[in-house]
């Protein structure tokens, strides 16, 4: 081979593209980690949602016991909005059955507006709103609007509740409305007997001394 032929080649081989398998493959390679990603995400929302509608489809149902196998840890921890915990199904259906006594009908409509997923998807931390609502025994309707945070895990290929907790504003909620509302009705019934009482004695004494005179 001839000096200008070499010369030839070398510059042929130096014009030729690099490998295009080098990098441009990577981009669709990440494109669709973070496609199955999201797609995975959107699953597991989907499941999630699907959980929760259930599970308090039961409870408004009044199905404890259902809500209870279902969808519940034998475990589950619970705090409700008194501020008092009961961990197993026992001490949710004692606590359910408590209620029972002063509350006729209980029911919520559930949102999510927090989510957290960990241990790739198979635990979620979760909150939202109840939108919980009342029918007192004494024939009075509560709105309480508390808030809900719950965890889950997925064992077995089903979801679980763990734990749950609901909790309401302290300072300012139909409950305590209500309580002041009768209080001021009951201060104002007493004070009226009181004035009867009161004027009544002194109309029977002013009676009493006219007649002395």
């Amino acid at each position: 081979m001839t000096r200008c032929s070499l010369l030839l080649l070398v510059c042929v081989s130096f014009a030729l593209p690099a490998d295009s398998h080098a990098g441009p493959q990577d981009e669709p390679q990440e494109s669709a980690d973070a496609t199955a990603e999201s797609t995975s995400t959107a699953d597991i929302t989907a499941e999630l949602d699907a959980f929760r509608n259930a599970l308090f489809e039961s409870f408004n149902r009044g199905d404890y016991e259902t809500m209870l196998q279902e969808y519940c840890h034998p475990d589950v921890i619970a705090t409700w909005q008194d501020g008092t915990s009961g961990q197993g199904y026992d001490a949710v259906l004692a606590e359910f059955d408590k209620l029972s006594k002063f509350i006729d009908k209980m029911t919520v409509q559930p949102d999510t507006d927090m989510r957290l997923l960990y241990a790739d998807g198979q635990m979620v931390v979760a909150a939202g709103n109840m939108r919980d609502h009342y029918a007192l025994a004494r024939g009075v309707d509560v709105d309480l609007d508390s808030r809900w945070t719950a965890t889950l895990v997925k064992a077995d290929d089903r979801w679980q509740l763990v734990s749950f907790s609901a909790s309401t504003n302290a300072f300012q909620n139909e409950v305590i409305s209500l309580y002041l509302r009768n209080t001021l009705i009951i201060a104002a019934a007493i004070a009226g007997i009181l004035g009867l009482v009161v004027g009544g004695a002194g109309g029977w004494l002013l009676t009493r001394r006219r007649k002395s005179a």
